[in-house]
């Protein structure tokens, strides 16, 4: 199996952590992202803080992943998440879609699918990646 991330919502951590700072403030939303969206340290910040009650702040995004791997496989994850969007692009190519909460709470999960899935955000997102390794 072999996953690559191909695109994703831009901003998400930005995004990540407008939500965050929304059910604790009094602020409109758009005023806060574009605060944070200059201020990349406060965004690192903020983000460091993720708590797994509020997981729905990890949905306001969507990542995009080309997968290769059999039909079998892919089902496998169709079946303990129904959260994740497989589009078939040929025999054992597949476009695959998510937000980062799909991703973090299939990390629980384990197998190569779910290391494959949380590795691709690792780089980008290493927050989130790193709220995404703790054992629930």
């Amino acid at each position: 199996m072999k996953l690559t991330l191909i695109a994703s919502t831009p901003g998400v951590d930005t995004l990540i952590a407008t939500a965050m700072l929304t059910t604790t403030s009094g602020a409109a939303p758009s005023n806060l992202f574009h605060k944070l969206s200059s201020d990349t340290e406060r965004v690192k910040e903020i983000v460091g803080r993720l708590e797994a009650q509020h997981g729905s702040i990890l949905e306001h995004n969507r990542l995009d992943w080309l997968l290769e791997a059999s039909e079998g496989e892919v089902l496998r994850v169709l079946l303990t998440s129904r959260f994740f969007r497989f589009t078939q692009l040929g025999s054992s190519r597949w476009l695959v879609s998510a937000n980062m909460r799909t991703v973090v709470e299939y990390a629980s999960e384990g197998g190569e699918f779910s290391e494959l899935v949380l590795e691709s955000i690792a780089e980008k997102w290493p927050q989130v990646h790193a709220f995404g390794r703790r054992k629930p």
